[in-house]
C-alpha cells in the first residue's frame, strides 16, 4: 500500500519559485486583483493580531515586503525570510535572511510575533515547515497567515478550482501581459494544498489554539494561533 503524501509542493517547488520570481514586478498589483482587493484587509486583521507593540517579526515567505510594510505601520520590526534572493532583493528592507521555511536559521522560540501572507501554502514539506515554525515561536507567542484556501465543500471547491485554473491567469496577463501568466502556477499550489479543515488539524498539533475566518467560498483563508 503507498504512503499518503505529505503535504506541501514536494518536487513541485522548484518550479513555482522560479513563477513567482519571474512576476515581481506586478506581484503586489496582480495578487490584489486577483483576490478581489480582499487581501489588503487580509493582511491588516493577521499582522494586528499577531503584532502586540515594538519588538521583531518574523514575516515568513515576504515576497517583496508586502507584509512587512504592514507590520512596520503597527508599530513592529519585520525580520524578512523568503527562498528567493531576487524577491529579498526587491524588498530591500534592512533585516533579511535568505532560508526555507523547513531549516528557520533560528535558536527555539526567538519570536514572539510571526506571519505570514500567502505564502505558506508554498512550503515544500507543510508538516516540516509548520515544526519548524512552532519551534521559533516562544512560548505564549502568536503566529498568524492569510492564504489561498480550500473549501471543505466539494462543489465549492471545484468553482473555485475553475476560477483558479482560468480566471487567474487570465487576470494575472490583463495587468502584466504575458509575464502576469505565470501567475497560473497557483493553480499547482491551489491542486496540492490542504483542504481548510484539514490545515486546522495539521495547525493544532502545533499550536494549543487554533482560529481559523474564511471567505469567498472558503478561496480565502485567516489563521490565528497560538503557542
Amino acid at each position: 500500500m503507498a504512503a499518503a503524501r505529505r503535504p506541501g509542493l514536494q518536487g513541485r517547488w522548484g518550479s513555482v519559485v522560479d513563477s513567482l520570481e519571474a512576476i515581481i514586478p506586478i506581484y503586489e498589483s496582480g495578487s490584489s486583483r486577483i483576490a478581489f482587493f480582499s487581501d489588503v484587509r487580509m493582511r491588516k486583521e493577521v499582522v494586528r493580531f499577531a503584532v502586540g507593540g515594538p519588538g521583531l517579526v518574523l514575516d515568513l515567505g515576504s515576497g517583496p515586503g508586502t507584509m512587512a510594510r504592514v507590520v512596520s505601520r503597527c508599530g513592529g520590526t519585520p525580520v524578512l525570510l523568503d527562498a528567493s534572493s531576487k524577491m529579498l532583493h526587491a524588498a530591500g528592507s534592512e533585516l533579511m535572511v535568505q532560508a526555507v521555511f523547513e531549516a528557520l536559521p533560528f535558536r527555539d522560540g526567538a519570536f514572539r510575533s510571526l506571519v505570514a501572507g500567502f505564502s505558506l501554502r508554498d512550503a515544500r514539506d507543510l508538516a516540516t515547515a509548520l515544526g519548524e515554525v512552532r519551534r521559533v515561536t516562544a512560548g505564549g507567542g502568536r503566529f498568524a497567515f492569510c492564504d489561498l484556501g480550500k473549501s471543505d465543500s466539494f462543489l465549492e471547491s471545484v468553482l473555485l478550482g475553475v476560477y483558479v485554473r482560468v480566471g487567474i491567469p487570465l487576470i494575472g496577463a490583463l495587468t502584466g501581459g504575458f509575464a502576469g501568466t505565470r501567475f497560473s502556477s497557483l493553480f499547482d499550489t491551489y491542486v496540492l494544498t490542504l483542504r481548510n479543515g484539514a490545515l486546522s488539524t495539521l495547525l493544532k498539533r502545533y499550536f494549543s489554539r487554533v482560529d481559523m475566518k474564511s471567505r469567498q467560498l472558503g478561496g480565502s483563508v485567516e489563521f490565528y494561533c497560538t503557542a
